[in-house]
C-alpha cells in the first residue's frame, strides 16, 4: 500500500482495539480486531489466515488484509454480529445480508444461519429472494420465489427485479410464462369433454341439450375466468369452479360429473403446475452450476 493510500485510509472508531492482533481494509477504513475471536467463528479463515503471504507484516495497519467487494458498513455489520456489540431488534435486511455475505464467504455456518432465519421473517420480493438465493446458496428459497413471479404478471416488473433475477432467469421465466398462457388460451378456446358419451340417466336427444349448456357454461363462466386481464383463474381451481356453479340450464347433473371425470383423467388442469415444476428445476440446475 503506498503511503498516499494509507494517508488516506481511517481508523474505524469502534472496531479498532489497541489489543487487536489483524487489521482489515474495507472501503476506506481500517478494522484491528481479534484474530482469535474471528477464527473461532470461522475454521476456513484460520485456514485462510494461515496461508504464507511473503510478507511479514502482511494483517498490520502497514499492509492490512483488504476484503474486496465488501464495503466498510458491511463489515461493521458483521463484526456487531462476531462481537455481539449492537445488533438491531429485529435485525433488518441490511445488517442480515452484510453477515450473511461475510459468513458465506467465511464458510461461518451459525451466523448463516442466523442470517438466513432473520430473512425469513421479513417480506422480501420474491426477485430479491431468488437473487439471494443465487448469491449465497440458498436452495429452500427458489421453489417459494419461483411460483410467486409465475403467478403473477411480468408487465409491472421494474428493472432493478429483472436485475435481480439475472438475463438467464429472466429468460427461462419469460418463456415459461408465454408457454403457460398459450395453453391457458388454448384450454378457453375449446371446452373439453364435448365428446363425453350420454351418462345413463341422459338420452341421446337430450345429450345435445347437455352438450350446448355445457359449452355456453364454459364460454359464459369457465373461459372468461381463465381468461381474465387482471386476476386468471387458475387452472388448478376450474374445478373448483365447474362444481360450485349451479347446475347450467338443460344440463343433466350426471352429464356434467362425467364431462369433469374427464377433465381429471385427461389431466390437462395441471399443466401449469408442470410448467412451474419446470423452471424451479431449471433455475436449480443454473443455480448449482455457478
Amino acid at each position: 500500500m503506498n503511503a498516499n493510500h494509507r494517508l488516506a485510509l481511517q481508523r474505524h472508531s469502534e472496531f479498532w482495539f489497541e489489543d487487536g492482533n489483524i487489521v482489515f481494509h474495507a472501503g476506506n477504513t481500517l478494522f484491528c480486531v481479534h484474530r482469535g475471536v474471528l477464527v473461532r467463528h470461522s475454521p476456513a479463515l484460520e485456514g485462510i489466515l494461515a496461508i504464507p503471504s511473503g510478507y511479514d507484516t502482511d494483517g498490520t495497519e502497514q499492509l492490512p488484509i483488504v476484503l474486496q467487494q465488501i464495503s466498510e458498513q458491511e463489515f461493521t455489520h458483521f463484526l456487531n454480529w462476531v462481537y455481539h456489540i449492537s445488533v438491531p431488534p429485529p435485525p433488518e435486511e441490511q445488517f442480515l445480508v452484510a453477515i450473511l455475505k461475510i459468513s458465506h464467504l467465511w464458510m461461518i455456518s451459525n451466523s448463516i444461519k442466523f442470517a438466513i432465519d432473520g430473512l425469513e421473517n421479513l417480506t422480501l420480493h420474491p426477485t430479491r429472494r431468488l437473487e439471494l438465493a443465487r448469491l449465497y446458496s440458498i436452495p429452500q428459497w427458489i421453489a417459494p420465489a419461483i411460483r410467486e413471479i409465475m403467478t403473477s404478471s411480468l408487465t409491472n416488473t421494474t428493472d432493478n427485479e429483472a436485475t435481480q433475477m439475472g438475463f438467464k432467469v429472466y429468460t427461462i421465466i419469460a418463456r415459461a410464462k408465454e408457454v403457460m398462457e398459450r395453453e391457458r388460451r388454448a384450454l378457453a378456446a375449446y371446452p373439453p369433454s364435448l365428446l363425453v358419451s350420454a351418462s345413463f340417466s341422459c338420452s341421446a336427444r337430450s345429450h345435445s341439450q347437455c352438450k350446448e349448456a355445457w359449452s355456453g357454461f364454459w364460454w359464459k363462466k369457465v373461459a372468461r375466468a381463465i381468461l381474465h386481464p387482471t386476476n386468471p383463474l387458475p387452472l388448478t381451481q376450474t374445478l373448483q369452479l365447474i362444481l360450485e356453479a349451479p347446475l347450467p340450464n338443460g344440463m343433466n347433473a350426471a352429464c356434467r360429473q362425467a364431462m369433469v371425470d374427464a377433465m381429471i383423467e385427461l389431466d390437462g388442469l395441471e399443466v401449469e403446475e408442470r410448467i412451474i415444476e419446470g423452471v424451479i428445476r431449471a433455475v436449480t440446475l443454473y443455480f448449482s452450476s455457478l
